[in-house]
């Protein structure tokens, strides 16, 4: 099972829509597998709006965006850090391994702002 790379607590696997997606039911983090964020960041996306209503039950955590995580997948490697668009600035973690990615609890809304 994987752990939440902010607080470490057990990831809730969740299907929305048939793809499945890693919740942190206590901060109200997301890891999302390669290309994943895809089917969910557009606007318009029903799938999106089915995540964000499913988030929206968790506590958002204050947290520390400076610190740098480590993959949930590859405990080993430390994620980037980068900005998810030139349209979006909202920073996100990437690992440079699988390309998974893990948004904070606020950073999906933003990005389909």
């Amino acid at each position: 099972d994987l752990a939440c790379p902010r607080c470490s607590a057990p990831l809730s696997r969740v299907l929305i829509g048939g793809v499945g997606v890693d919740v942190c039911e206590a901060c109200g983090g997301l890891w999302l597998d390669r290309l994943e964020l895809a089917r969910f960041e557009e606007p318009d996306s029903v799938l999106g709006e089915a995540l964000l209503a499913h988030l929206s039950q968790f506590p958002v955590a204050i947290v520390d965006r400076s610190a740098r995580l480590r993959c949930p997948r590859h405990r080993e490697v430390v994620m980037m850090r980068r900005a998810f668009s030139r349209a979006y600035p909202v920073e996100i973690d990437e690992c440079p391994e699988c390309g998974g990615l893990w948004l904070d609890a606020d950073e999906l809304a933003q990005i389909r702002r």
